[in-house]
């Protein structure tokens, strides 16, 4: 079915693809139709390479986040869905500088140390960048639990999603920290 969806994605005017997470307690119907979230995120495919045995490594630049409304099967071997853009929502008040500030100086902090055991990694994260377009690229690279992730994605207000997300670096950069200033045991 993710052979035939890519095969039909790529061969139509703009490629873009919803990448919807499934519900906890999918693994029962995974062949089938488990249940997913409706708010998801939509990508462009930017670069494809298809496989030998018909697979597709792809690279997608995000889009916008959607309501997903699933549509009929309509004998096609892959789900589709009609998305609704959900638009992020800015405080009227602005977002505090001061947050932004603290998040992106925590992720930086984070970044250094994952770079000890992987020098090639690279936040992607700016100070050029939106708070929203921020929050997505630092929660992108540093946020690996699904359900953190599906909190963020669902966040449409900018202003309480770089707070949530600082939150969750705040608790990783004091796993990352103390797990990097613990001696190794002495043995006798």
């Amino acid at each position: 079915r993710y052979r035939d969806m890519m095969a039909d994605c790529l061969s139509r005017g703009t490629p873009l693809i919803a990448v919807a997470q499934l519900k906890p307690g999918w693994e029962p119907s995974y062949e089938g139709r488990p249940a997913i979230y409706d708010v998801a995120g939509v990508g462009r495919v930017t670069e494809h390479t298809r496989n030998p045995d018909g697979t597709y490594d792809i690279v997608l630049d995000a889009v916008a986040r959607v309501h997903l409304r699933e549509l009929a099967p309509e004998g096609l071997s892959y789900r589709r869905a009609q998305a609704t853009v959900l638009h992020d929502r800015v405080p009227k008040t602005g977002i505090d500088a001061d947050d932004v500030t603290a998040l992106l100086s925590l992720a930086t902090r984070i970044s250094t140390i994952v770079k000890r055991a992987l020098p090639g990694f690279a936040l992607q994260a700016t100070t050029t960048d939106t708070p929203a377009l921020m929050t997505d690229r630092i929660a992108d690279q540093l946020v690996l639990d699904p359900s953190a992730r599906q909190d963020l994605l669902e966040t449409l207000d900018v202003g309480a999603r770089v707070r949530t997300l600082t939150g969750h670096l705040a608790q990783l950069h004091m796993a990352l920290s103390s797990a990097s200033n613990e001696t190794p045991p002495t043995v006798h």
